[in-house]
């Protein structure tokens, strides 16, 4: 009997599958109830690619709930404690959407096209269930739908001379500022071309409006990026850790709120207008949060990616936090991780201890971004 996976509703096919295939990936996860390639090569040398050239993603499991209607903008704000109320027409947002304890349901990035019409591009959940919950029962004049739209992400520093390349330098894409976004034209395709993506490079994220388009978008760019050294590839574990950047139900999930992330921009608990969870954060607030994220230097052998809870311990054996995720930084030259210690520890200097392989491992605690602190670490 053959193996392999079995293609039902219930796991469905990204619209960039076939090209994937074609095009090497080895390896593939389920994220939102869709096939994701996790890898082609290495990560490492899919890393090499991201930071020097170009690479192409199949994230069209980031799939859209669509939010229109009169009370969209409202509608929208009451699913975050971010502050909407500067969102500008065009333009993205990085938000997270709480429950009523305050626990973290999803981070997405919000598109906003104007007042009425809005995209939550999400990670890995449910949302679109959620929304449809909170839309019914607080009667907001809405309607909550996945449109066909499905993103690939072209990133790395050589993705903006591929892109003016594709569109003849035309001013309307390659004068985009980060987190903006337009609706366009592109190899004859209806497209949304924005300046975003999971990685700490360069990048666009480019959204088919037709499922039937996708094997025709990544086939282009594939052809367009050549001369640029464009690979395939996909979320990269090393840039995203080495940025800092949470994973959701990697590094957050229910149990984690907003504000142990220690990110306050995203997260207004004094603003005039309602969201869910409001009264749970102010409240946790007060009372003073138990944990933060951080991040971890960690010693021995090189370690391969790992989303595992690993607890981090004291000289006494105590848990002090734990590592949420984990992988060997060619830049900084040592094993790091993500996750959460103890609130009265954030500052400590003290060496901690986890397992991990086997191996007992010293670990730090570095804080966020990386850079800074582990340059001096060297």
């Amino acid at each position: 009997m053959s193996k392999g996976i079995i293609y039902t509703p219930r796991i469905r096919k990204s619209p960039f599958f076939e090209e994937t295939i074609k095009d090497g990936a080895s390896n593939f996860t389920t994220y939102n109830h869709m096939t994701m390639p996790v890898s082609y090569t290495n990560p490492e040398h899919e890393y090499n690619s991201l930071i020097n050239d170009v690479t192409l993603w199949d994230v069209a499991a980031e799939r859209q709930v669509q939010v229109i209607g009169e009370d969209a903008a409202k509608f929208v704000q009451y699913l975050t404690p971010r502050n909407l109320s500067t969102f500008k027409d065009s333009f993205c947002r990085y938000a997270f959407l709480t429950d009523e304890n305050g626990g973290i349901i999803n981070d997405p990035l919000i598109l906003k096209f104007n007042d009425n019409k809005f995209w939550l591009s999400i990670a890995d959940s449910d949302v679109i269930y959620w929304c449809k919950g909170l839309a019914l029962s607080g009667n907001f004049k809405v309607e909550i739908s996945e449109p066909e739209a499905c993103p690939v992400s072209l990133q790395g520093p050589k993705s903006k001379d591929l892109m003016a390349k594709a569109t003849n330098n035309d001013p309307k894409i390659m004068e985009l500022k980060y987190y903006q976004f337009v609706e366009t034209n592109l190899f004859g395709l209806d497209l949304i071309v924005a300046r975003s993506g999971w990685s700490n490079q360069f990048g666009y994220e480019i959204y088919i409006t037709r499922e039937e388009d996708g094997g025709a978008l990544w086939r282009s760019l594939m052809d367009a990026g050549k001369e640029f050294n464009i690979v395939p590839s996909c979320p990269n574990q090393i840039d995203r850790i080495e940025a800092g950047m949470i994973s959701h139900l990697g590094d957050t999930n229910l149990n984690d709120n907003p504000l142990e992330l220690n990110l306050p921009k995203f997260c207004d608990l004094d603003q005039e207008a309602d969201f869910v969870g409001k009264d749970a954060l102010k409240k946790i607030r007060s009372e003073g949060i138990k944990k933060q994220f951080t991040g971890f230097k960690i010693s021995g052998k090189k370690i391969g990616y790992n989303m595992a809870s690993i607890p981090v311990l004291d000289k006494n054996g105590s848990k002090s936090g734990y590592i949420t995720s984990g992988i060997f930084s060619p830049n900084f030259g040592c094993n790091i991780g993500l996750g959460y210690v103890n609130i009265d520890l954030i500052n400590s200097e003290e060496i901690y201890v986890a397992d991990h392989d086997g191996e007992q491992r010293e670990v730090e605690i570095v804080p966020l971004p990386f850079s800074s602190r582990l340059e001096k670490m060297k």
